[in-house]
């Protein structure tokens, strides 16, 4: 443990952040990490409902890419020496297709109104991770997008594959 503390501290200071500045910028991103890989999961979860096969297959492809997402924010938690935080589960309890797509993008919107706010904050101190937390949410314009799209071609009164 002290290894890490030093270690933490050794990367703090090549970067000149203050104790806190380093604290808030790994929180930003460990929150992420769990968001992102919750993602990953809710989507690989969601496709196998899908009704339409197209529907399950873009599921699969945003995952890809959020997991992609997970891979970078790791390598960079790991880099300023912290501990990848544990993801909790996720678990769907919508009942169709239509209400997965739709619980999706609730929480697309959610993380990216927040993701915009901790751009800023991270910004001045280390802009390489707020450009990798900006392409982040242009991807998750992307995503949300889509996931838009889904919905209004889907019957929300469909119940899934059979």
């Amino acid at each position: 443990m002290l290894q890490d503390k030093n270690w933490s501290d050794w990367w703090r200071q090549f970067f000149g952040l203050s104790p806190a500045g380093y604290r808030e910028i790994v929180k930003i991103l460990q929150d992420r990490y769990i968001e992102e890989m919750q993602h990953v999961k809710r989507y690989a979860q969601h496709a196998e409902k899908m009704q339409y096969p197209q529907f399950r297959e873009r599921l699969l492809r945003i995952a890809a890419e959020e997991a992609r997402h997970g891979e970078w924010l790791a390598e960079k938690i790991t880099l300023l020496g912290s501990h990848l935080p544990p993801v909790p589960q996720v678990l769907s309890t919508e009942k169709n297709s239509w209400r997965y797509l739709l619980a999706d993008l609730e929480e697309e919107n959610h993380c990216g109104a927040a993701l915009i706010e901790k751009m800023q904050s991270v910004r001045n101190e280390l802009p390489d991770i707020a450009e990798g937390l900006e392409r982040i949410y242009e991807e998750g314009e992307k995503h949300r997008a889509e996931l838009r799209e889904m919905i209004m071609r889907s019957d929300p009164q469909s119940n899934g594959p059979g």
